[in-house]
């Protein structure tokens, strides 16, 4: 399990543990958020790292439970499944790192973009990432992912 103090990590009962493809020759942190792969505006059947916000279809799916790294078995085997904690429903909260931005306990309530790492929220950026539902300290916070997913044709 990750560290509670770094990265996602789920924060109630809302979340269950499956396993899910994951894109092939991607190294990734534990905790890290996962989106839906999209290449030349398709989907690839993937997950991969969370861009900054949901567009464009590469929608929030899940939080990373394990780590991949460089040195793993499958690391380059196409198709590769991985254990994601995937909410049960928009209730779900997760813990949430601050990685850019000053995190006070006025930020509860805006929708703010994913860090670039995929590994917190950016708090000064208004963004379709997450929105704060709650303040732990300077550094960590609760968040949800209620925003609407995007499509693709």
């Amino acid at each position: 399990m990750a560290n509670d103090t770094s990265n996602f990590l789920p924060a109630d009962g809302n979340w269950k543990l499956e396993q899910r493809q994951i894109k092939v020759s991607t190294a990734m942190t534990e905790g890290a958020a996962l989106g839906i792969d999209i290449v030349s505006n398709t989907t690839t059947g993937d997950l991969d790292l969370m861009p900054v916000e949901n567009s464009a279809g590469g929608d929030f799916v899940g939080i990373l439970a394990e780590p991949i790294a460089a040195t793993d078995s499958d690391y380059a085997t196409a198709g590769k499944r991985k254990a994601v904690r995937v909410p049960m429903n928009k209730a779900a909260k997760a813990f949430f790192t601050v990685v850019n931005g000053t995190f006070t306990t006025i930020d509860v309530g805006k929708t703010v973009q994913f860090a670039s790492t995929s590994l917190g929220l950016d708090v000064d950026t208004a963004g379709k990432g997450a929105r704060i539902t709650d303040y732990i300290s300077s550094t960590r916070g609760k968040c949800q992912f209620v925003l609407p997913n995007t499509e693709t044709a």
